[in-house]
């Protein structure tokens, strides 16, 4: 039976309106089902553990609105500003301890380990500090399940596209976007010079359409410690690889497709210099009165 704003009694809906005032500590499993939504059967996303920041309750009619979190703005990881000097660690161990100190997994999937002898934790917090080193390191950084995860988009770029967005149908809109600004560099140098004997250490990557004989070449110039040639070599490619990869980018909106996720390729066809391999950067499932809608970011593999 229905209360007047529509309120099923007993049901999950007044449950949470009790615990509106006392939800501190709850989490979500959430998860989407499609329901034989391609005559393939059921498939189930499971979208993983949330912990619940809020939730508000308005009415009549009666509505709940909860909002959740992989990484809770209250959790001290996001909210308490250190100040720590860490030396002699690479990026998995800090990684790592700083997971253990705040309650959490860390899952490594990233080759690119930087040693440092000193590095410096200035009023950050522990998710910012992190963050910064992995993104000065080429490394992804991401939070689910309680879980840090570090990990090699280079490696994801590999995998076999899960399908083929061809012009003319399958979606609901598109928008492509190239840029040169701050993106597309020639080539890029590492250089360290090692403080004991004075010898410079460097490397240098270079992209695949390279032109020797051009006037107006745009070299990045990392430094960063590196103990040789190989070494430096790789950081460069790596680096070199960070600051292009969003040259080219794409979004697309597609009806409800739970398969759909950030981290895997897709190929396009029949947009002439678009055209190529791009992984998803970014996927965002909508379910609402209108219906199940997915939209995706996408920046093309180099």
């Amino acid at each position: 039976m229905q209360d007047r704003e529509g309120i099923w009694a007993g049901g999950w809906l007044t449950s949470m309106i009790e615990a509106a005032g006392s939800h501190k500590g709850l989490q979500l499993k959430a998860a989407l089902v499609q329901k034989d939504w391609k005559g393939q059967g059921d498939h189930w996303l499971d979208c993983g553990v949330f912990d619940l920041d809020s939730v508000d309750v308005s009415g009549p009619p009666a509505r709940v609105v909860l909002k959740a979190s992989a990484l809770p703005f209250s959790s001290a990881i996001r909210q308490t500003k250190n100040t720590r000097s860490w030396e002699n660690y690479n990026l998995h161990g800090i990684a790592q301890e700083i997971a253990a100190n705040n309650g959490m997994e860390c899952a490594l999937y990233a080759a690119a380990n930087p040693s440092y002898d000193r590095s410096e934790q200035r009023r950050q917090t522990d998710i910012e500090f992190l963050s910064k080193l992995c993104k000065d390191a080429a490394v992804n950084l991401k939070v689910t399940n309680n879980t840090l995860v570090l990990f090699d988009q280079r490696e994801y770029e590999k995998q076999p596209p899960i399908t083929t967005i061809r012009r003319g149908g399958g979606y609901l809109s598109y928008s492509f976007s190239s840029t040169a600004a701050g993106t597309q560099y020639d080539s890029c140098r590492v250089s360290y010079t090692d403080p004991a004997t004075g010898s410079l250490i460097e490397g240098t990557a270079k992209t695949e359409d390279y032109d020797e004989d051009a006037k107006n070449h745009k070299c990045l110039e990392i430094t960063v410690r590196v103990s040789s040639p190989g070494e430096a070599q790789y950081w460069a490619e790596n680096y070199l690889r960070m600051h292009n990869r969003f040259a080219k980018t794409a979004r697309f909106s597609f009806p409800g497709d739970s398969g759909l996720l950030a981290g895997l390729t897709l190929m396009v066809e029949g947009w002439a210099s678009f055209d190529g391999k791009y992984m998803i950067s970014r996927a965002v499932h909508t379910v609402n009165a209108s219906g199940y809608t997915t939209d995706v970011e996408l920046r093309k593999v180099l």
